[in-house]
């Protein structure tokens, strides 16, 4: 029997749709995302199904697979449609997966909630995975060329999903090949006329370590669902050594190309109460890749929630000419976090 999946889509039609794209690109295996949209978005097979909040999932969406996909498109004359694509394949694009945590109807707002897993593989059956999706998925509310685009859309899965191994090469493979600068853009024509090309500051969180006697063990989030809202969080010891592993790769073929032309400066933002770093915790975004680790020691005397977050911090000055200008967009990635006290001494002798 084929399988289902869910394809969630998020557009180049506002700032906020495209660092949704960019933050499933950056947040690790195991941490929550939270999608939502109208119902008219929504295509009716997987809107009738939808439960209200705090009812149960039904058995065809339970753990069902996901896709995150970016859409390039363009507003002429108030309506949003497909714009061309600059490239072959179509223009939607599959970037990242998961599987489905909860799903559930507000009023006329369906709410997605996911967990990350692998990034989509750059081949599907020795074929591109764009063109795949684009020829295979007929993104609709409902059937026929006439219906509305749907955002949220149930079908067949495609097992677009890569192996844990592969990671960093998929995600590279995304900024250097699948990604073009001109499709990461947010166009309107006509009486108001807009276009926003971003300069996007690609990085990954590929995990969070602990430090051990024999190495570094890698700390996998624990899912945590109260109600309607569901989340991901780190459960840390207390007084020990942690390491979170930071990567960037950026589209850019030159340095002066580089986002922020080498002003901009990632972060590690924390609450001093509950976290002691150990070195640098920041980033100036000089080169085309990096990879480091950023560290840290976790410190209360009781159970403690907070939160580690990658910030970015750089001159937000636009070069504005008519209704064209360039912004530099950069995912904000939050980690929750919650730190459990030692009881009695600890492995070095501490209380």
């Amino acid at each position: 029997m084929p399988k289902n999946c869910l394809y969630l889509v998020s557009s180049s039609a506002n700032r906020e749709y495209v660092l949704d794209c960019v933050e499933a690109l950056a947040l690790p295996r195991g941490m929550i995302l939270h999608f939502r949209y109208r119902f008219k978005y929504v295509d009716e097979k997987l809107r009738a199904s939808l439960p209200s909040e705090g009812g149960t999932l039904p058995a065809a969406l339970r753990n069902l697979p996901v896709v995150v996909v970016y859409l390039y498109q363009v507003q002429t004359i108030g309506v949003w449609k497909p714009g061309d694509t600059m490239g072959p394949g179509g223009p939607y694009l599959p970037l990242r997966c998961g599987r489905l945590i909860n799903a559930f109807k507000d009023g006329e707002i369906a709410h997605f909630f996911f967990e990350l897993t692998g990034y989509v593989k750059p081949k599907y059956r020795r074929r591109s995975t764009r063109v795949s999706l684009n020829e295979k998925i007929k993104f609709r509310v409902a059937r026929g060329k006439a219906a509305p685009v749907s955002y949220a859309h149930f079908s067949h899965d495609l097992g677009f999903e890569g192996e844990r191994a592969s990671d960093e090469v998929a995600f590279q493979s995304i900024v250097d090949d699948a990604y073009l600068p001109g499709e990461w853009r947010t166009r309107s024509l006509g009486s108001a006329p807009l276009d926003v090309t971003y300069e996007v500051v690609f990085l990954r969180v590929a995990g969070l370590f602990q430090e051990r006697t024999a190495g570094l063990a890698e700390v996998a989030p624990v899912l945590r669902i109260v109600r309607g809202n569901s989340f991901a969080e780190y459960e840390l010891e207390a007084d020990t050594t942690y390491h979170i592993k930071l990567v960037t790769h950026l589209s850019a073929r030159i340095p002066a190309a580089i986002p922020g032309k080498g002003r901009a400066m990632l972060r590690l933002a924390f609450d001093p109460e509950y976290i002691k770093p150990i070195g640098p915790t920041s980033l100036r975004i000089s080169s085309l890749y990096d990879l480091e680790y950023w560290s840290f020691v976790t410190k209360t005397s009781t159970t403690a929630r907070s939160a580690l977050s990658i910030t970015c911090d750089y001159d937000p000055v636009v070069e504005p000419r008519d209704f064209v200008r360039s912004e530099l967009l950069c995912p904000e990635v939050s980690l929750p976090i919650s730190i459990v006290a030692a009881k009695g001494p600890t492995q070095r002798g501490k209380k």
